[in-house]
């Protein structure tokens, strides 16, 4: 399992109140099996959300591509989340939880 992490901020139009359980459904919901997601955290600030994909092993080396994808699916298909975005580029320091 890998863990990678991202930053979420809300846009300038006033979304609904998203709480942390909210967002990781919406996430989960988001996510194809292909992805490999196998959880996700989720904290929210006034700000915005920092977000934390736990990922199974890369099938194709692209563990940043999957969170991407992930990401990007949400915030176009749940209109809770309508003005957020994408605040900073997925971190490149994967970090291996297990060793295979």
């Amino acid at each position: 399992m890998y863990i990678t992490v991202g930053r979420l901020v809300r846009g300038i139009v006033e979304p609904e109140q998203v709480t942390p359980d909210k967002l990781v459904e919406l996430l989960r919901n988001a996510a194809e099996p292909a992805d490999g997601l196998e959880h996700v955290y989720v904290e929210i600030d006034p700000l915005g959300a920092d977000l934390v994909f736990f990922l199974g092993p890369p099938k194709s080396g692209e563990l940043d591509s999957a969170a991407h994808r992930i990401t990007r699916r949400c915030l176009r298909d749940a209109p809770e989340l309508r003005g957020w975005r994408l605040a900073t580029e997925f971190s490149d320091d994967r970090l291996p939880l297990l060793e295979e």
